[in-house]
């Protein structure tokens, strides 16, 4: 039987709808700068199998730096994270596990937003 995957999330995030933003992520409770909020298993693409722009898939791929891969497909809370110029959270791409972690950048209070920078030419106007 192959060993299961240890794939934590933080205790006090929540899902929830943001005004004018769609649905996004929440802290519930106080979270540390650089503590794991979560780590999401992956699907890598390679590059003739990214989602067409009209898929519902398109706006949910992250790079992966891992040839032949360049784009994975997170399956987690990680995907409704919200775009912000000054984020509150970083996305670290961890290869050998096949997950992509999210981590506080910086102390995180309770009912705040948890938001990346996207890193790539925004294709919506930011709220």
């Amino acid at each position: 039987m192959p060993e299961p995957l240890d794939l934590p999330r933080h205790p006090g995030i929540r899902v929830t709808r943001i005004d004018g933003r769609g649905r996004g992520v929440v802290a519930v409770e106080p979270i540390l700068a650089g503590e794991l909020i979560e780590a999401a298993p992956v699907a890598r693409l390679r590059p003739g199998d990214s989602p067409a722009p009209v898929s519902p898939l398109y706006d949910f791929a992250f790079a992966w730096d891992e040839p032949p891969f360049a784009e994975a497909i997170a399956f987690g809370i990680v995907s409704l994270v919200n775009h912000a110029a000054a984020p509150n959270a970083t996305l670290r791409c961890d290869v050998a596990e096949q997950t992509i972690r999210l981590l506080a950048a910086h102390d995180i209070v309770a009912g705040e937003e948890i938001t990346i920078d996207y890193g790539i030419p925004l294709w919506f106007e930011p709220r």
